[in-house]
């Protein structure tokens, strides 16, 4: 019995050019919407200290951040550079505070982590200024962003207990009463 011949179908070409553009479409998206984190603040060297098993996160956006080095220096610094430009004048500034009179500023005689900065540093050496500053800063986040700011508060491990108290003690005249503490996590004997 001879064979059926099955006919041969025609191949059906499939045109991609749909596929493309939607692909470049979302890819156009997602670069446009995607925001950055600026990691503006880490232009100042802190140590961390070291804590148990503490999984707070912290927040991305609307965030201050204040630092306090090994010399007591305090820097303080938000994430949105429409609010810094607002408060500082400068879109790339950072606030700096030496509390103690007695000690030369850290910051005067060093420069900041060890390398050459670009930014400017606006220079606070009265008390009731630098507390002026941190509330302008929540101030101008609520007019411009319409929320408050989130503080977080970096300290390093070999920095005077005393800067840190006299730091908390402005945040709580302020009436900045919410902040976190941020330290490095401890590693395990198992994660070791």
């Amino acid at each position: 019995m001879p064979s059926i011949k099955k006919p041969k179908r025609p191949g059906v070409p499939i045109d991609m050019t749909p596929y493309v553009d939607v692909i470049m479409l979302i890819l156009t998206f997602f670069m446009l919407t995607a925001q950055f984190k600026a990691e503006l603040s880490e232009d100042v060297k802190v140590t961390l200290p070291s804590s148990g098993n503490d999984t707070t996160k912290l927040p991305e956006r609307n965030v201050m951040t204040i630092l306090v080095n090994k010399a007591g220096d305090v820097f303080a610094d938000v994430d949105n550079i429409k609010v810094r430009e607002d408060v500082l004048g400068d879109a790339f500034g950072l606030a700096a505070f030496h509390p103690d009179s007695t000690t030369p500023a850290g910051y005067e005689t060093q420069s900041i982590n060890d390398k050459e900065t670009k930014r400017v540093l606006a220079k606070f050496t009265d008390r009731e200024k630098f507390k002026k500053l941190l509330i302008d800063f929540r101030l101008s986040s609520k007019n411009i962003v319409g929320k408050d700011l989130r503080i977080v508060v970096k300290g390093d491990k070999d920095a005077d207990i005393g800067a840190i108290q006299d730091l908390m003690e402005m945040l709580r005249e302020t009436k900045n009463t919410r902040f976190s503490l941020v330290t490095d996590m401890e590693q395990g004997d198992e994660k070791k």
